[in-house]
């Protein structure tokens, strides 16, 4: 169970939270200095990371787990057309923008080497890794840093990289476990170190494995420096936040749950894609009934669909008035307002891991390593409000299925499909894993849009970079293959 938040930290949280519910109401200065206790401000950014909104409708959802094609969207952005200037800066102001100066600010003003210190430049590295996985090369090493460099320089991407894995290395370093530091701030872990240092090592193995097609070399000595230092080894490991569902527009409530949520049964105009449920139903996927289900227009269950009989959406497909006979996340399982936010799971530090073996960068059982991230996946789904707990028989039978059961010539697809099924919700990290690995082996959508009918590899930099950072922008502009288009493939994306 994790901690609930103190009275104080609900109330800066709800008081930060109220500004910036939409992003046309953002009315924050990211270079205005502050005071704030970095503890407090610690708890604010481990919250905000998953309880806004528009973060996760505009970033999460409406790009990445639609071009991922583990959702399909009533939106332009599913027939690959990205001219809504909103929604296409709204994860950049977020991540890069807001939760950026803050982690920035809670570096600055705590002593370097200390506990919070360290789980601050953790957590940095995971939301930067996110937005320059997004975009390409960002404002990094000169990011957030107020005046003193008012238009940032944006870093190479392999650049970015290098300093990630610096960072993670030296704050697992720097972590002390005999000091008290954090207490109920640490909303994920409530100050327990060991756990902090597998979070860090699970992301160094995360960032090696997504640069093995351009830096094989130090991808491998990565994973090994990861796995030797040690990542997660249970599914009590897994790094999450819990909301208690109280307060259903702010800190306690689950962002993605608020999409779905606060718009009706219309939820809110996503369904599973084809690409999904089709693998789903013809593997006699054990989750079925926990992922999904089928409603009728007045929110009720259609009680004609049953397990197996699933429709997805194929992605692309004109918005029409048909959207009922599609499946939905289930309303009170998977995308509740109490919903619980995987930043990182224990199965995909296992399917990384197997991956790592199977491409002889260090010892192990690769079959072991997936079956095991398999099973992690299907139990960590009773985190979920009433989803219950599926058995370990039901779980063994689906490993024995022809498209799930391992085969050593067919390993990475199997894993990197397996890894895409389990990271649902999470479509940051899937879409970016689907563009390193090439797997799942999904079709486009039924529309050409703004690439010609391919899956987009990022996501177009906002305006305001272009106009009031023009120099650096048109510098990163200039690196890109084909200029700043979604089409444009980014420094680890290369097969």
């Amino acid at each position: 169970m994790k901690t609930v938040i103190k009275l104080s930290i609900i109330c800066f949280l709800s008081f930060s939270l109220a500004c910036t519910k939409d992003f046309g109401e953002i009315n924050t200065n990211p270079n205005e200095p502050d005071n704030l206790d970095p503890k407090l401000q610690l708890t604010y950014v481990l919250n905000r990371a998953a309880s806004e909104r528009s973060d996760q409708w505009r970033g999460n959802l409406i790009y990445c787990s639609v071009w991922a094609q583990q959702l399909s969207g009533n939106y332009e952005t599913d027939r690959y057309i990205t001219t809504n200037e909103d929604w296409l800066s709204s994860w950049w102001n977020s991540s890069y923008q807001n939760l950026g100066k803050d982690l920035n600010d809670i570096i600055e003003k705590t002593e370097a080497g200390s506990n919070i210190n360290s789980v601050t430049k953790i957590f940095r590295v995971f939301v930067f890794q996110r937005v320059t996985d997004m975009y390409g090369d960002i404002p990094y090493s000169e990011a957030n840093k107020g005046a003193e460099f008012a238009t940032p320089v944006f870093d190479r991407q392999e650049d970015i990289y290098n300093s990630f894995i610096e960072d993670l290395t030296q704050a697992v370093n720097d972590l002390d476990e005999s000091k008290d530091e954090l207490g109920t701030a640490d909303i994920i872990y409530n100050g327990d170190i060991q756990k902090w240092k597998k979070f860090a090592n699970a992301l160094k193995l995360r960032i090696a494995m997504r640069i093995s097609n351009v830096n094989p070399d130090l991808a491998r000595q990565t994973a090994q420096s990861a796995l030797n230092s040690g990542v997660m080894t249970s599914n009590q490991d897994i790094a999450y936040i819990s909301f208690s569902g109280s307060d259903v527009d702010g800190p306690n409530a689950n962002g993605i749950g608020e999409v779905f949520q606060d718009f009706g049964i219309t939820g809110h105009l996503f369904r599973y894609s084809d690409e999904f449920v089709n693998l789903i139903i013809n593997n006699d996927d054990p989750r079925e009934d926990i992922l999904m289900e089928t409603y009728l227009n007045d929110g009720t269950i259609d009680n004609s669909v049953g397990s197996g009989n699933h429709l997805g959406r194929p992605n692309g497909i004109d918005p029409g008035n048909d959207d009922f006979v599609f499946a939905q996340p289930r309303r009170d399982v998977m995308v509740t307002f109490d919903a619980p936010a995987i930043y990182f799971s224990f199965a995909e530090v296992e399917f990384l891991r197997a991956e790592a073996i199977v491409k002889g960068w260090v010892e192990g059982d690769a079959r072991a390593a997936y079956e095991s991230g398999v099973f992690a996946a299907c139990k960590h789904l009773s985190l979920y409000p009433n989803a219950g707990e599926i058995s370990d028989d039901d779980i063994f039978d689906y490993l024995e299925e022809n498209g799930v059961e391992y085969e050593e010539d067919e390993a990475i697809e199997l894993i990197n499909t397996q890894k895409w099924i389990a990271l649902i919700f999470d479509g940051i990290e899937a879409y970016a894993n689907y563009r390193r690995s090439g797997y799942p082996d999904i079709s486009p959508g039924l529309a050409n849009g703004e690439s010609g009918g391919t899956i987009p590899r990022r996501l177009r930099y906002p305006i305001n970079e272009m106009v009031n950072n023009s120099a650096n922008y048109d510098a990163a502009v200039a690196r890109l293959n084909g200029g700043d288009v979604i089409t444009a493939r980014m420094w680890w994306d290369v097969d």
